[in-house]
């Protein structure tokens, strides 16, 4: 009898990085492995100033069949590498106008899902303001807005090329925007919305005026915006997987970088309270995270 055919190699690169961002790597490449049952998983950590001599070495020994990239400096270093071997993005703020070739997942939430949050915490809100770089993310309004037609909100993007620009979009919604009905999304874009300046003001200026915040950042929901969405890293492990194999079975394939879908949901009850939002606890139960009044 002929032998079987040993497990094909998908290798992954990831950062060496100090908790908590190691857990966080961890876990995606637990969800990878997982989705890989049949295949045999490498994994190699790089440093911030990797050896690209050593690593080519390594892919020479691995030979693997797809190789996923977390992070900019794995993505980065593997690019330059220019090897052929299909590749597959994670953990990167990515989108298909940055990298248009390449399968992956960024870190941009899908926006039918924060506005299908939204609509369940706050019903009353028709309009979602959202300032946002059109270099990066013009792809992503193009998909809020068939998100907010179907759910019946009106998309009111404004463009920002860098933070001076943002500042001044930011304080026109804070002053312009109807708390009633309009509530603010804020992108994962720190060219946009960083933790220093853009940040603060928001938290303040929509805290004073009752205007209801969301993110896709779990880091902006505990400064005080009412809800974020945030990467589950197992399961988006497992997406990895399964664009790693749909790259094996058709390498000609179109890729491309797609919307975040694996995600958890964290609740500031602060602002829920603030807000005078009437949140019942089998909502409140959904989520992943609910932060304390307290």
């Amino acid at each position: 009898m002929a032998n079987a055919d040993p497990p094909r190699v998908v290798a992954v690169l990831y950062p060496e990085t100090d908790a908590p961002y190691r857990q966080l790597f961890a876990e995606i490449l637990g969800g990878i492995e997982r989705g890989l049952p049949a295949e045999t998983v490498r994994a190699h950590a790089l440093p911030a100033a990797p050896d690209a001599v050593a690593l080519r070495r390594w892919l020479d020994q691995e030979a693997p069949v797809v190789v996923v990239t977390l992070g900019r400096v794995p993505t980065e270093t593997y690019e330059h590498l220019g090897r052929k071997t299909p590749q597959v993005i994670g953990a990167l703020d990515a989108s298909p106008q940055t990298r248009p070739n390449v399968a992956g997942v960024g870190l941009a939430v899908d926006p039918a899902l924060l506005f299908a949050t939204l609509q369940q915490l706050a019903p009353a809100k028709r309009r979602v303001w959202v300032v946002f770089n059109p270099a990066y993310d013009r792809w992503l309004m193009d998909l809020a807005r068939t998100a907010a037609t179907a759910r019946g909100l009106e998309l009111e993007p404004l463009e920002a090329g860098d933070l001076r620009e943002s500042a001044r979009q930011f304080l026109h919604v804070l002053k312009t925007a109807d708390p009633t009905t309009d509530a603010l999304w804020l992108v994962a874009d720190a060219g946009i919305i960083d933790s220093q300046t853009i940040l603060p003001l928001v938290i303040e200026k929509s805290w004073q005026r009752r205007l209801p915040v969301f993110s896709n950042s779990f880091a902006h929901v505990k400064r005080g915006v009412l809800f974020a969405l945030y990467p589950d890293n197992i399961s988006l492990g497992r997406r990895l997987a399964e664009l790693s194999l749909q790259a094996l079975r058709t390498p000609d394939a179109r890729a491309g970088v797609e919307v975040l879908r694996a995600v958890k949901r964290a609740l500031n009850l602060k602002v829920v309270g603030h807000l005078e939002l009437d949140v019942p606890p089998d909502i409140e139960r959904q989520f992943d995270l609910v932060l304390p009044v307290w």
